[in-house]
């Protein structure tokens, strides 16, 4: 089990980078297997971290996972690898409600947003549901999933964000 994990965090992190690498423009969207919407900021890797954590939870998410790979590659000798996070979150009650339409969408969960430093940048990437589905009831719930997941990320892009005292 902990190998396949390893292999998929491994398979999803080239993913990232190479989605990432692709992309010139400040915002920008890429249509895959997911969405991907990347923003990328001025503020510090410590302040984008912060308000990040702060509006997931807001939200009544909870923060279920943080990968924190960058450090962990500078602890196998690369010094200068910069710092890489991905931050899994999720809403008990709204996994319940789309679960109840459809279990498969399990394979969805959890929301991820992952955050990365890029020359002199901080770059977030927020991977959004799906909105095609058969059921009308999954395709209103990713909508809304959607509407909540990209506020997330306005707040973190937020100038005079209240978790900056400002």
């Amino acid at each position: 089990m902990i190998i396949r994990l390893s292999r998929a965090l491994t398979v999803f992190s080239a993913y990232v980078f190479c989605a990432g690498a692709v992309l010139a423009a400040e915002i920008s969207t890429i249509k895959s297997e997911y969405t991907i919407i990347r923003a990328v900021t001025d503020k510090s890797y410590e302040d984008v971290t912060d308000e990040l954590e702060f509006a997931i939870t807001e939200r009544n998410f909870r923060i279920t996972g943080k990968n924190i790979i960058g450090k962990a590659i500078r602890k196998r000798g690369h010094d200068d690898f910069p710092n890489v996070d991905v931050v899994h979150f999720c809403n008990v009650e709204n996994a319940r409600e789309v679960l109840e339409h459809d279990i498969n969408f399990v394979s969805q969960m959890p929301c991820r947003m992952t955050i990365h430093e890029e020359q002199d940048k901080v770059v977030l990437q927020l991977i959004l549901v799906p909105e095609q589905h058969p059921d009308p009831a999954v395709r209103d719930f990713s909508i809304r999933m959607n509407k909540t997941l990209k506020e997330i990320l306005a707040f973190v892009l937020e100038d005079d964000s209240p978790i900056l005292g400002k």
